[in-house]
């Protein structure tokens, strides 16, 4: 199992950058954790679109899926113009009627509602769906394939459920939106220096920091390694893997 992360920008793109999007390819298939604003055309660099297997969108602010209506776009011509393109499963949080209206017409997608403790298996892949805590409903992911666990805290604030995400994981993809200081609240988002305890006290081998922004990095990383010395900063077309 492998890794690549197209997005890992906090918020909103920056100049060249983009917001979280990360394909993972396991058991020969290609699944897509989050499409934020945009991580469309660096994943179009590497991959065709129509050769994803399955999207999941962890939650429904726009850093996290606003590209995934562009790529429903762009599928939903090629299908017009006599492209044989499958449907593709897309797990999303329950969806407004606007988003729905957009996302859930012409064939282009196979709807799944995500709900906590949602298991879904594409394959010889499991994905487990674990509710945390964010301004909107947001989900934390285990991926299970290959003998590997990966996991994926999404946006969340510090809560217990964060625990069940991180466990045993082989790779934990955290973010670590805020460093140490009078602002950092964690309401709904995490500090570095948290991500680094969850890997420590939950078993994590491996931790890799995301959703932070580009002139903190090297804080981020060293609050996070004060805690976790395997944490390592995320960077927009690195490939790891999961091991």
């Amino acid at each position: 199992m492998r890794m690549t992360v197209y997005g890992n920008n906090a918020t909103c793109p920056e100049a060249d950058g983009a917001c979280s999007c990360f394909l993972i390819e396991a058991d020969g298939g290609r699944i897509l954790l989050d499409m934020g604003n945009g991580s469309l055309a660096k994943l179009q660099k590497d991959i065709d679109l129509a050769a994803l297997d399955l999207i999941a969108i962890s939650h429904l602010h726009f850093d996290h899926f606003g590209d995934l209506f562009c790529a429903k776009y762009q599928l939903e011509s090629r299908r017009a113009c006599g492209e044989a393109i499958p449907r593709i499963p897309l797990l999303t949080p329950r969806l407004p009627a606007w988003a729905r209206a957009e996302l859930c017409t012409n064939d282009v997608f196979e709807p799944h509602v995500i709900e906590d403790g949602l298991r879904f298996r594409m394959g010889d892949a499991a994905l487990e769906f674990i509710g945390t805590v964010h301004l909107v409903e947001s989900y934390g992911v285990r991926l299970e394939a290959e003998g590997r666990t990966l996991a994926y805290s999404g946006d969340a604030g510090a809560c217990p459920q964060l625990a069940r995400v991180a466990a045993g994981a082989d790779l934990f993809l955290c973010e670590a939106t805020l460093t140490e200081g009078p602002c950092a609240e964690e309401g709904h988002h995490l500090r570095a220096a948290t991500a680094g305890r969850l890997a420590a006290e939950n078993g994590a081998k491996r931790l890799l920091l995301t959703h932070y922004h580009t002139p903190q990095a090297q804080t981020v990383l060293r609050e996070a390694r004060a805690c976790f010395e395997r944490a390592e900063l995320t960077a927009i077309g690195k490939t790891w893997e999961v091991d």
